[in-house]
Parts: C-alpha cells; structure tokens; sequence
C-alpha cells in the first residue's frame, strides 16, 4: 500500500460499543461527545493504517495513565483478569510522565 491509498476498513463492533457509550453519557457536553468519537475513529484509522501503534511515541500524565488503569481493573471479574488488564494497558497504552 503507498502512503495515499484509502484504507477503508469497519470500525470494530468494541469501538461501536465505546461511542455508543460516550454519546449516551449524561455527564459530557455536545462537544466532549463530539471530540471523543472524532478521536476514537481518527485512532482506529491511524491502527488500521499502521497494523501498529509505538506506545513509546505518545505519554499522557500519570494521574491520567492510573486512572485509566484503574477503570481498566474494575472491568473483569477474577484478580488473574485485573492483573491482565493492567498488563495490556501497560504493553499497548501510551507512556506515563510526571508533569
């Protein structure tokens, strides 16, 4: 594939799910939704295009990196499934930084 061929690819039905969600949330703005779906499809185009993404490329704070892995381990049922949770965040989330 050269660099100005479209991908065109489905969005997921987990991704389907996730927008689903955040545009039903009663606690975000139009905008916020807005926002979230645009970043969630421009995201799974940026995957679909690369096959790969360079969690070493990208940080976000830590307060916002343990939230997430927080939520994350709330998810399943089972300690071994938390923990696994928070092992593919940790491999295939972005990197942390203490601002």
């Amino acid at each position: 594939m050269t660099g100005d061929e479209q991908v065109r690819e489905p969005l997921p039905e987990s991704l389907m799910k996730a927008i689903r969600a955040t545009v039903a949330s009663p606690d975000a703005t139009a905008q916020e939704k807005l926002e979230a779906v645009v970043l969630i499809a421009h995201g799974y185009g940026m995957w679909a295009g690369q096959r790969a993404l360079d969690p070493t490329r990208y940080a976000i704070p830590e307060a916002q990196w343990g939230e997430i892995s927080t939520l994350l381990q709330a998810v399943p049922d089972g300690d071994v499934d938390k923990v696994n949770m928070a092992l593919d965040w940790m491999n295939i989330g972005p990197s942390g930084y203490y601002p």
